[in-house]
């Protein structure tokens, strides 16, 4: 993973307290305990929550190459609530990418690998690799 992964600089994930636990390129896990200040007026794991470990795991993959990667667009599916204490995994990995394009699947998992919910990223690439031969 290039040290220079801007995600990893992430002030927001760092704020949830969300763990990095795997990078490379095209790939990324990322870990997060729920806790009292995650919750809804529910008392579930707010939505937002769910989507931005997504969307962290995504960005991370995203900037793990040679290229930098932004968000053009995203969806997500929440299949099961997550409750208080509750350990989430969120895993991206690349599906296919062109020279300026990338669509990436994530799935958030709990610690018994049940699926809470699933979504789809795609990144736009400022500089794709056949871009640096074009003079």
């Amino acid at each position: 993973m290039p040290a220079d992964n801007s995600a990893l600089r992430d002030k927001f994930a760092e704020h949830l307290a969300i763990e990095v636990i795997s990078v490379r390129e095209g790939y990324a896990k990322v870990r997060l305990k729920v806790r009292p200040h995650h919750l809804n007026g529910a008392e579930m794991a707010h939505g937002g929550l769910i989507f931005s470990l997504s969307d962290y795991a995504f960005a991370l993959a995203a900037n793990a190459g040679e290229d930098s990667g932004l968000a053009i667009s995203s969806n997500i599916h929440f299949i099961k609530a997550a409750r208080l204490d509750d350990e989430l995994y969120a895993e991206a990995e690349l599906v296919s990418r062109s020279r300026r394009l990338g669509t990436y699947r994530m799935n958030v998992v709990d610690k018994d690998g049940v699926l809470m919910a699933t979504s789809q990223s795609m990144a736009y690439f400022k500089q794709g690799p056949a871009a640096r031969d074009v003079h």
